[in-house]
Order: C-alpha cells, then structure tokens, then sequence
C-alpha cells in the first residue's frame, strides 16, 4: 500500500524549490492555516494560539498521512501529533531558512528560544537544507529527531542559460542578489555588514563598485549608506528588482554574499554558474560548494575581513580570475535540480526505512 505524504506549507505557498522538492516525494500540499487564517500579518498571541489549535483539530482525516513534511517549525502539526495522530505517523521539519542561525546566536527572547528547541524535539526528523543547518541543529541541543541533511539546486534550463554567460573584459563590479525590504533581513543577508566593508574596501581602490539587486526600502537605503562618502555612495547602486539579470551578471567578476545565517541559498550557485567568484561568509550554508574549490573565499562575519577579501580579489589578474571562476563553474554544476530532488527523494525514503 502506497504510503501518504502532507505537506504543510505557509499560506502564499512555499519556496518554488521547496515545492518542487515536496512533489518528489508524492506530498499532497496544506496550507498551515488552511482552516483559520494566522499566518500573514500582525497578530496577538493569543490569537496565534488559537489558531494553531484550530487548524490542528480542523484538520480532515489527519490519520490518512503517514508522514506530514511541515515547512518550518510550525505548531498545528505537533498538536495533531499529540491529539490526533497515532504512533505510526511521522512528522518531518524541513529547515531551509534562518532558524537554527537564530537559535544558535539567542537571536530570539528566552521564551520563544526555549519554545522552539522543545518544538522542534517534538519532530521525529529534520530535513535541513545544507551541512551548516545540520551542524547548527545538533550544537542547539535539537538531538531527538533524526538528522538529514538535504540540497537545493538550480533548475537545469536555467544553469545552462548561466553557463553561457561570457564576459571578456576584467571588472571591479561586486555583485549581491538578496531582497529585504527592511527589518531583521537587513541583518541576516547581511547588508549592512558588506555595505561597510565595501567602503571600509574603497578607501583603498576606488576603482571598485558594488551592485544590490533586489528590493529595499528607501529610508534603509539611507541609513545604511550614512556613514559612505559621497563618492562611496555612488559607487554603490541599490538597482532593485531586474528582469535582466543576466546582463548584469555579465558586468562582474565578483559576487558578495556574508549572510548571517542563510541556509543553502541558491543564488550562490547561479552566481557560480554564470561564471562569477563568490565570496561568502562562514554562515552561509552555500559555502561547501565554494570551499570545495578554495577554502580561502569563505570568510568570517566581521567588517575587516571582508573588506581585506574585497581587495585581495581585485588584485587579482585576469588570468587568475579566469582559473577560478571556471572551477567555481565546474563545482556549481553538480548542485542542479535534477540533483536536489534525486538526493532528496533518496533521504526520504532512508528516513521511511528506518522507520519500518
């Protein structure tokens, strides 16, 4: 008999990838508050409470599932577990965002960190996109539910479209694809950070210049270039959303990604793909697969460092950006989709057989 999957999914529907990922496995998709709308917006906690009860006893024959995958540590499905699910079920956490980072740096108040370590001990298995976010659970004392580390890829039509990417002339252009629009995001892509080490980097060569796609609000905008020259300033070129990425992929040998906490972001890899050197810090799941070329462009989280790694990467010659580009380009084409859902249906099915 076929075994059946739920995947429980915020509102607005997961992560394109994530989506893909659970339809591998045969998932049937649920909205967390299929039944009590919760998750968008401002709401109380008691109201928040209240929902998640809600949609856990409104859920339809919940004992139809043998697993239920949950997008992030959501409390409805460990009500049901508790309530209305037997012993047999079995419910997995997929982790692919900020999370175990959080956790690990108290970024939370002291109760909701101690809510979500018991929370997540209740899972009985985590799927955590890249080695860190593993590493991450198991230094966060999440040691009840079985660990799996998982992957995400790019989809293969669009890595060959990446990997036609050319440039022929050396350029100074630092390139980071992340979106805000403001908030704690700021903080975990790392914004300020790398907009301060780039300045701190263009007192020493002006030649350099840093380009942000992705949307972030004005008023941040300002505060984070408050401290830059105003040659500084124009140096950096908050550009927002483009329908033409790869023209401006084309424009830059480099790509800057020192997120705190960023679990395996893909736009790593396609920046990989189309032929840039990236440099990320040691928080950012991506960076096995840079460090499997060269160690050296994974970088600590602190203003000096990467300023110093801005400039040891200008210095280099063409022929030397040349030869690690094209391995960063050869290592990135591994982590396609076709790859991410292979390893993911194989993890999968591990966890079901030591189960059985």
């Amino acid at each position: 008999m076929t075994k059946k999957v739920a995947y429980i999914h915020g509102r607005f529907g997961p992560h394109v990838m994530h989506g893909r990922l659970a339809k591998s496995i045969g998932c049937e998709f649920h909205k967390v508050d299929e039944y009590k709308r919760w998750n968008d917006g401002s709401k109380s906690k008691l109201f928040l409470i209240y929902a998640w009860l809600f949609n856990a006893f409104a859920f339809k024959k919940p004992n139809q599932y043998s697993y239920y995958l949950v997008s992030g540590p959501h409390f409805s499905p460990i009500i049901m577990k508790f309530f209305r699910l037997n012993k047999g079920q079995k419910l997995i956490c997929h982790l692919g965002d900020e999370t175990m980072y959080f956790l690990f740096i108290n970024w939370y108040g002291k109760p909701m960190q101690f809510a979500l370590k018991w929370l997540l001990n209740q899972y009985d298995a985590l799927f955590c996109e890249g080695q860190m976010a593993a590493d991450l659970a198991i230094l966060n004392g999440i040691n009840k539910p079985r660990i799996y580390t998982t992957y995400l890829g790019v989809p293969k039509e669009r890595q060959l479209e990446l990997l036609k990417i050319q440039r022929t002339e050396i350029s100074n252009n630092f390139i980071c694809i992340a979106t805000g629009p403001s908030g704690w995001r700021t903080f975990y892509k790392g914004l300020d950070l790398m907009i301060d080490a780039f300045s701190e980097a263009f007192k020493k060569n002006n030649s350099i210049k840093f380009i942000i796609v992705g949307k972030w609000e004005d008023d941040l905008q300002r505060s984070l270039l408050k401290n830059c020259t105003e040659e500084c300033c124009n140096a950096i070129n908050f550009m927002g959303h483009t329908n033409e990425i790869d023209k401006v992929l084309a424009r830059a040998d480099f790509y800057l990604h020192t997120s705190r906490g960023d679990a395996f972001p893909t736009v790593v890899l396609e920046a990989m793909s189309a032929g840039l050197i990236p440099i990320v810090s040691e928080w950012t799941g991506s960076k096995e697969v840079v460090s499997a070329v060269d160690p050296s462009f994974v970088i600590p989280v602190d203003i000096k460092s990467v300023s110093s790694k801005i400039l040891d990467c200008v210095r280099l010659s063409k022929a030397e950006r040349d030869s690690i580009a094209r391995k960063m380009r050869e290592e990135s084409k591994k982590f396609n989709q076709d790859y991410a859902l292979d390893h993911y249906q194989k993890t999968f099915h591990q966890f079901v057989s030591e189960n059985e």
